[in-house]
């Protein structure tokens, strides 16, 4: 154990460590003392993860264990930890092993003061070998919107589509002229209604898969989450969309995809679906404030309770009202736009109801 450790570390602790070492647990302790990165503690499966022992990985400076891509944005994490940004529960980041390959993990820690420095405990997941929190987060919030959706949609579908377009060329080439108009009406119809529903599966299925990262237009993928939330949201409150155009992002769009539709499941559930009310409103605006892309998910539902307000961010979080039947927090929506070097907050919306804000970062 390295020495920084020793002014905190108890017997009890000490045992602890060991105890999770030998489970195979990787978990590090590392600290902040305002300008570097310091190893505390470093458990044998962790080293091993990377391709080190122990004392060798002491003598690696923390942030370099980091992949080469991902260093300028954990720099920018850790000086918003230090301003006193809020932790998110957990966080994804991409590992440099000793001999260069890129390890995919996820990190889920807490941080601490004592005697005025920063520590973090961190327990690490292999995301190659173990269904990370934030992914069975994300698998529990397409579960609840994709129960909405018929099995097998897409290929009955794709059916009915090319016979509705065969049907119209029928229809153009052999009925009397003056019965047409009536008829084409009636097949654009149902047309169009057979295409949006392929335009939902089509968005349910970016949101369920892992896509590269890029740049990423933030109103096209809002556009797409709200699709798939209307009808969770549209019995409860009148949305109003304000989706400007914006400078791209960078990220993945199945994970901003997710981030937003948390946002959106959360802000929905401070209405009661049993009581409808023409003055229920749901605000979803996408727009640049400053040097920062935005989503803000408002609404002027129930008034946060104390408890929400402070576990909101919580991974799976429901309370008997906000959150209540969605199975997740907004830890999913905070975690990914920390792993972007954004932010999300929820504050109480004055006149009633709540405001979550994510904040994204343009991309280079």
């Amino acid at each position: 154990m390295n020495e920084v450790l020793d002014p905190i570390a108890s017997p009890v602790l000490r045992g602890l460590l060991e105890i999770l070492g030998n489970a195979g647990t990787p978990i590090v302790i590392v600290v902040d003392d305002g300008e570097h990165f310091q190893w505390v503690y470093a458990s044998a499966p962790f080293a091993a993860l990377l391709g080190y022992k122990i004392a060798e990985l002491y003598a690696v400076p923390v942030l370099a264990t980091i992949s080469p891509e991902q260093r300028a944005m954990s720099q920018a994490l850790i000086a918003g930890f230090r301003d006193g940004r809020p932790t998110p529960p957990a966080i994804e980041l991409v590992m440099h092993h000793r001999d260069g390959h890129p390890v995919p993990t996820e990190f889920v820690f807490s941080r601490r003061t004592v005697d005025g420095r920063l520590f973090y405990v961190a327990l690490i997941h292999d995301v190659n070998s173990h269904l990370s929190l934030l992914e069975a987060d994300r698998h529990g919030l397409v579960g609840a919107l994709a129960a909405g959706f018929a099995h097998e949609i897409n290929n009955p579908l794709t059916s009915v589509l090319l016979n509705l377009r065969s049907l119209r060329k029928q229809i153009a080439a052999n009925m009397r002229p003056e019965l047409q108009a009536a008829a084409l009406r009636c097949v654009d119809d149902v047309t169009l209604g057979a295409e949006r529903i392929a335009s939902n599966v089509r968005a349910l299925q970016t949101l369920a898969t892992r896509t590269a990262t890029g740049a990423i237009d933030l109103a096209a993928v809002v556009a797409s989450a709200l699709r798939l939330a209307a009808p969770t949201l549209e019995p409860r409150a009148h949305v109003i969309k304000k989706l400007a155009p914006v400078r791209a992002v960078t990220g993945e769009e199945s994970r901003i995809g997710q981030a937003a539709l948390a946002m959106m499941l959360f802000s929905s559930s401070g209405f009661d679906v049993e009581i409808p009310n023409d003055a229920n409103q749901i605000s979803v605006v996408v727009e640049e404030r400053g040097e920062h892309v935005v989503l803000e998910v408002s609404d002027n539902g129930r008034d946060l309770t104390p408890e929400e307000t402070r576990r909101a961010f919580d991974p799976f979080f429901a309370s008997s009202v906000r959150g209540a039947g969605v199975g997740v927090g907004l830890g999913v929506a905070r975690s990914v736009a920390a792993t972007l070097g954004g932010e999300v907050t929820l504050a109480a919306r004055p006149g009633g109801g709540a405001v979550i804000t994510m904040r994204l970062p343009p991309a280079p």
